[in-house]
């Protein structure tokens, strides 16, 4: 009875219906990169961060020796954690590089990745901390200083091609260093590691965006109007971008 009781629409007034009801959402903002320009830069950051990995990990086994020889229990608790965390973030990338099983998803593998960058970034930028005390000499506190602001920034550039990742290595060597600055009481290399940590950030930021833009360059969007469902399983048509489909063939 109920259902004799609906009005019986017709082809043309479902249709108008389902254009109007379409109408009424908005359509999601186009994404700043394509698929294939994200996954150009998840290559360029699983070849390049191994120099990054290197770097770091050069200069720990020589902040290891020159801190070591005063304070060898502090040295050797560091050198454990960095070492830890340094074979982690390199056996990620080998099996990444190597086609294992994660390299057949290659965005989870960059956020697992990069998680482990970051506990790797805080560890080896607290050495200014964890490896000499306040009343260690001043000639090894400033060495473990200058050292680990370049290396925390030249493994940001080495990972450059992902910003979370790069960002990972130049947030904690800017902002550490300072702090060890500032315990020690030394304002005249306070303001000169905060000098140098605004400079390292504005070219790691500048490196970034120049590499996402070449890819992106490299690899434009197409103009083809895709459907997605939303989490609350509506479709939402995105809106074309202004490359064409014959520069993405």
């Amino acid at each position: 009875m109920a259902h004799a009781m609906m009005e019986v629409k017709d082809v043309r007034a479902l249709q108008r219906l389902a254009a109007e009801s379409s109408r009424s959402f908005k359509p999601r903002p186009p994404k700043t990169r394509s698929r294939a320009a994200l996954l150009e830069m998840i290559d360029l950051l699983s070849r390049w961060s191994a120099a990054g990995l290197a770097l770091i990990a050069g200069i720990a086994v020589y902040l290891a020796i020159i801190a070591g020889r005063g304070f060898p229990a502090r040295a050797t608790a560091w050198i454990a954690l960095l070492v830890c965390s340094v074979w982690v973030c390199r056996r990620m990338r080998a099996q990444f590089r190597s086609g294992a099983a994660i390299a057949a998803r290659p965005f989870r593998w960059r956020a697992s990745y990069t998680s482990c960058l970051s506990v790797l970034g805080v560890i080896f930028a607290s050495a200014p901390i964890l490896l000499t005390p306040q009343e260690a000499p001043g000639l090894i506190s400033l060495q473990v200083v200058v050292l680990v602001m370049l290396g925390g920034f030249g493994a940001a550039l080495f990972h450059a091609a992902h910003p979370t990742s790069a960002a990972a290595f130049a947030v904690p060597g800017a902002l550490l260093p300072i702090l060890a600055a500032i315990r020690g009481g030394d304002m005249i290399l306070t303001s000169a590691l905060a000098a140098t940590s605004v400079a390292g950030l504005l070219v790691v930021f500048t490196l970034s965006r120049t590499i996402a833009r070449n890819a992106g360059r490299r690899n434009p969007r197409t103009r083809f109007v895709r459907r997605e469902i939303e989490p609350t399983g509506r479709y939402v048509e995105n809106a074309p971008t202004q490359a064409t489909s014959k520069k993405a063939i």
